[in-house]
C-alpha cells in the first residue's frame, strides 16, 4: 500500500483517495458501461454493426472493454490514488473475471454462444488501454488546469 503512494506522489497523481463524491463521479462511466454490458449480454439477438469483417465481434469486445478500462484507469489512478502496476494488475484480472462471468452467463441466454475468443478479445482491449489511458488523461490534465485556473480569475482554482 505504502509503495502505491509513493510512486502515485511521484508521477503526480493523488496521493490517496479522492473524495467520495469525486470517486463515485470516476466511477460512474465504469459502472454504466459495465451494466449496459450486461443488458447486451442478456439479449439473445444483439444489433449488428454496421460494417461486416471477419472477426468483427471481436473487435467489438476489445472496443468496448477498452472503452471501459479507459475510464477505469482514470478512476483507479486519479479517484483511488492506484499505483500503475496495482491499477494495471487489477484491470486485466478483473477482465479476465468478468469475461468469464459473462460467458458463463451468455451460455443461459438462447442464441448465444460461449466463445473462449471473446474473453481473450477482452483482456486484450484492457491491456491497450492500459498503454493508451495514462498518457491522455495527463495529457487532458494538463490542458484543463490553465483553462479552469482562467476561469476561477487566477484565484488557484481547486475542482471539488
Amino acid at each position: 500500500m505504502g509503495e502505491d503512494r509513493e510512486e502515485s506522489a511521484r508521477r503526480g497523481v493523488n496521493k490517496g483517495p479522492a473524495s467520495l463524491r469525486a470517486r463515485i463521479i470516476l466511477w460512474a462511466p465504469v459502472i454504466l458501461l459495465l451494466a449496459f454490458e450486461f443488458f447486451l449480454s442478456s439479449q439473445s439477438k444483439l444489433p449488428q454493426p454496421p460494417i461486416r469483417l471477419p472477426g468483427m465481434d471481436k473487435i467489438v469486445h476489445a472496443g468496448y472493454f477498452f472503452l471501459v478500462s479507459f475510464f477505469s484507469v482514470r478512476a483507479a489512478r486519479y479517484g483511488e490514488g492506484w499505483s500503475r502496476k496495482k491499477t494495471a494488475k487489477t484491470l486485466l484480472v478483473a477482465a479476465l473475471a468478468w469475461g468469464v462471468l459473462d460467458e458463463f452467463h451468455q451460455s443461459f441466454v438462447p442464441g448465444r454462444a460461449v466463445e473462449v475468443a471473446d474473453i481473450v478479445a477482452d483482456v486484450l482491449g484492457v491491456a491497450l488501454a492500459l498503454l493508451a489511458a495514462e498518457p491522455f488523461w495527463k495529457a487532458l490534465s494538463r490542458v484543463k488546469a490553465p483553462v479552469e485556473e482562467e476561469l476561477a480569475g487566477g484565484q488557484g482554482f481547486e475542482p471539488r
